[in-house]
């Protein structure tokens, strides 16, 4: 836009101004640079202004990754939606390489199976005596972490997640600990504790919400057909804890989908969302 603006600006000046006889031109370098600042400074206005309409969307990555690496992961659909959206990669507060193996074990809300590496958001525990159940922890300081972010560097109009990012995301939305106007997830488990640990946060922070207005927020979610990790089922029954939810199964597994049709949708749905409130 810059370079542009002062072709422009240079050219107009060397048919108009330069030509007369009049004119010193041994200030021609000084006009020359004059311009090209003042096109720097406009295009960094421009740059600036456009951002900061573009509706914000928080992202919350899926466990064992990082901000940085959910962000190249979805890098085809990350740049169709910074087109419209203004979109920052939080990192999660737990480093998995300083937990016990058996808290990061694979399970049906894990968004990468056998990795004790990156970050998460919150962990589980095996229940004693009890095969193949858990209990979830970590949950209210997820809470806290994610809202305190929100809170200094909001406000965001969305949120989006991956997996256990989803499921934050989600139950964030839902009890009205951040105020959005949309949430996207992909690959997100139903973890009924977070929605319990969400709703705890918000009334032991004292500001109590109406939890109809967070069911009432518009959400999507896309399950992978062949996901191995978490089932569609799983991720249905998210739909509808949540409320106000559609569903949209993909032929892919467990991954945030990159492909245009998908990323179409995802664009479609936040801004129509979005638009509407």
């Amino acid at each position: 836009m810059s370079c542009i603006l002062r072709h422009i600006l240079v050219t107009g000046f060397n048919q108009r101004s330069l030509s007369a006889s009049h004119f010193d031109t041994s200030l021609r370098p000084i006009l020359c640079l004059f311009i090209f600042l003042v096109g720097s400074v406009l295009e960094s206005r421009v740059e600036a202004f456009s951002t900061m309409t573009k509706p914000r969307i928080l992202c919350l990555h899926g466990k064992a990754q990082t901000a940085e690496s959910f962000s190249k992961k979805i890098g085809g659909a990350r740049r169709k939606l910074e087109r419209a959206f203004d979109l920052t990669f939080l990192d999660g507060p737990i480093n998995l390489e300083e937990v016990s193996p058996a808290a990061t074990s694979d399970s049906a809300s894990d968004a990468m199976p056998l990795m004790n590496t990156g970050k998460g958001w919150f962990l589980r525990e095996p229940l004693e005596g009890k095969q193949g159940e858990y209990r979830y922890i970590k949950l209210a300081e997820a809470m806290e972490y994610v809202t305190d972010y929100a809170s200094i560097n909001g406000p965001y109009d969305g949120l989006m997640g991956f997996s256990q990012g989803g499921t934050l995301a989600a139950a964030l939305a839902t009890s009205g600990a951040i105020p959005v106007r949309a949430v996207l997830t992909a690959g997100a488990p139903h973890i009924e504790e977070a929605f319990v640990a969400a709703s705890e946060w918000v009334a032991t922070s004292g500001d109590i919400k109406d939890m109809d207005i967070g069911l009432a927020i518009p959400k999507l979610h896309l399950a992978g057909e062949t996901d191995a990790i978490i089932s569609v089922d799983s991720t249905d029954e998210l739909c509808q804890r949540a409320g106000n939810g559609e569903l949209i199964v993909h032929d892919k597994g467990h991954l945030f989908p990159t492909k245009a049709a998908y990323v179409d949708q995802m664009v479609q749905f936040l801004k129509k969302s979005l638009e509407e409130q």
